[in-house]
């Protein structure tokens, strides 16, 4: 019985050295562009586990900023065990704007409500994208506390933090935000009246039926501005893509759209019917 046991143990002890090795693989794949993507499905595949190593490689300050971001990102992402901390101690303390901000969508991606306190914290951070990923992962825990901010960074000049803005709005989902968002259809700035209008969009189609989001959806491609036709184009090739009942109606709204070239979201829906068949979910015609 003593010899099963301890054989049973080393074969143990060698199965959990070679998957160690095996995590340990994936995460320094994250190291270089070219074998990222691979590093993360592997991560994803193997889950609470690499979290350990996760932890040790999002601190390591010594490792490159891709690195370092994408497993701060992973730590969220596989709901790994301890990962709070570590993400709050990033978010809090961490010189590197981008890892910060990689952290704020870390937690929000968590939903550990716990981090509600340095998120709110970091609603004052210095950076506006860290700023925005914090009312995002506010709202993921069922927050508003980033509302207003989100609404005052929609009229400022950083680009990107407009952009940030408007997920952190939709993730809120206060409809009436529409109704301050269209006072800013009249801005000098141009970045604030094409953002204020994607927001628009954005919140109106929230609590909307799937048939009648296709007919809203169909109506928006026809909106001169290319950033708000090309959302409605992705949002389509979304449910094109689903298993849902209208997946094919929305591949006919696709079509249709990419062959009326009088029609301003033409060219987003045939970038979006092309990739539709990139991927093999329809026939090219």
């Amino acid at each position: 019985m003593k010899k099963i046991l301890g054989l049973f143990l080393i074969i143990s002890l060698i199965i959990s050295v070679a998957y160690a090795d095996k995590i340990d693989e994936a995460i320094r794949k994250l190291e270089k562009q070219g074998t990222r993507k691979e590093g993360i499905r592997h991560i994803e595949k193997i889950g609470k586990p690499a979290g350990p190593l996760l932890i040790r490689t999002a601190k390591d300050k010594s490792k490159n900023q891709n690195m370092r971001i994408s497993a701060i990102m992973l730590l969220g992402k596989i709901k790994a065990d301890r990962a709070r901390q570590s993400l709050e101690e990033i978010l809090e303390k961490d010189e590197d704007k981008f890892c910060r901000e990689a952290s704020a969508v870390g937690l929000g991606k968590l939903e550990d409500k716990r981090a509600k306190p340095k998120l709110k914290q970091a609603l004052n951070d210095k950076s506006g994208n860290v700023r925005m990923r914090a009312a995002w992962a506010l709202a993921n825990m069922g927050d508003g506390s980033g509302y207003e901010l989100a609404l005052e960074t929609i009229k400022g000049k950083d680009i990107t933090a407009q952009l940030l803005a408007i997920d952190a709005l939709e993730a809120i989902g206060n409809k009436e935000a529409i109704t301050i968002l269209k006072q800013n259809l009249e801005s000098e700035n141009v970045w604030t009246r094409i953002h204020s209008k994607l927001a628009i969009k954005r919140l109106e189609v929230l609590g909307l039926s799937e048939i009648e989001k296709l007919s809203f959806l169909k109506e928006t491609l026809k909106d001169e501005q290319f950033e708000v036709n090309n959302w409605a184009a992705v949002e389509l090739g979304k449910i094109a893509l689903s298993e849902s009942a209208q997946s094919q109606s929305a591949v006919g709204i696709l079509r249709n759209t990419a062959m009326d070239s009088k029609m301003p979201g033409s060219y987003a829906a045939s970038k979006m019917v092309r990739r539709l068949i990139e991927l093999g979910k329809i026939k090219d015609q």
